[in-house]
């Protein structure tokens, strides 16, 4: 074993004990990364590396053996079974036998259980409130040849805690026809500045009933509405079987993760 993977296995294991922490194990200047995360200098690396919640999973971890990676080395941790955070990848460089750079790549955990379908107000918020934020709903659809085909919807809104809704404006169009042979369809929400993601899956249907197609065209953001004055499109419903993703990315992983599956 090289002096360098000595000194990356003794620092790891010195953090289950943060009270007999290596230090002189990396250089003044260390920087620990992750993605969205850059920490600069050494107390600062052993601040997150110790702290009560971002350092919780190094205590936690059992490490694997350090492997060449170039001029660097990677080892990989685990964590219990049942967690959000399956373990995560190190990748460590040196400045002589020092370490100067720590790359942490986070490894997906169990997905865990899921619960019934059933819209929290933070995904409804979102969804509502996507395109006054420019991050318009995107859908997903099988046209009538079977080809899948990509459209933003900014009409797209939470009709129930289990549906979603769109105005689709030309009611003879290929989005329609396709609906009416094959109703599966899937949604998309980003939120690029908070890594806020969900995905929806469902089947649509048209509802011609006066009360729904009211309500759902006053939802519409008056942007959409001015597209269609006359009220020639119609209410589009999603019944949802499937809801996944997460508020946002934090040090440990997804931020409040969701995973919702109808009830058969």
């Amino acid at each position: 074993m090289t002096e360098r993977s000595e000194t990356l296995q003794y620092f790891l294991s010195s953090l289950k004990s943060p009270d007999d922490i290596d230090t002189g194990a990396l250089t003044e200047g260390a920087v620990f990364m992750a993605l969205a995360v850059n920490v600069p200098g050494r107390d600062d690396v052993l601040a997150r590396m110790t702290a009560e919640d971002t350092g919780a999973i190094y205590r936690s971890m059992t490490w694997g053996a350090p492997e060449a990676d170039g001029e660097a080395l990677q080892i990989r941790g685990t964590l219990p079974e049942g967690g959000r955070l399956g373990g995560v990848i190190l990748t460590v460089h040196f400045d002589g036998d020092q370490i100067s750079i720590l790359q942490q790549q986070n490894l997906p955990g169990s997905p865990g259980p899921a619960t019934a379908v059933k819209l929290n107000q933070h995904i409804k918020d979102s969804v509502n409130g996507a395109l006054g934020v420019k991050n318009p709903m995107l859908v997903s659809y099988t046209d009538e040849s079977g080809q899948p085909v990509l459209s933003f919807r900014g009409s797209t809104q939470i009709f129930s805690d289990d549906q979603l809704a769109i105005w689709v404006r030309n009611p003879e169009g290929s989005f329609i026809r396709s609906i009416a042979k094959n109703p599966k369809v899937a949604f998309m929400y980003r939120d690029e500045g908070t890594r806020c993601t969900y995905q929806f899956q469902g089947r649509a249907h048209v509802d011609t009933d006066p009360a729904v197609r009211a309500q759902v065209y006053d939802a519409m953001a008056q942007v959409e509405r001015d597209h269609d004055f006359a009220r020639v499109g119609v209410a589009l419903i999603i019944e949802l079987d499937l809801v996944q993703g997460f508020a946002g990315l934090g040090p440990s992983g997804p931020v409040d993760p969701v995973r919702m599956v109808r009830e058969d």
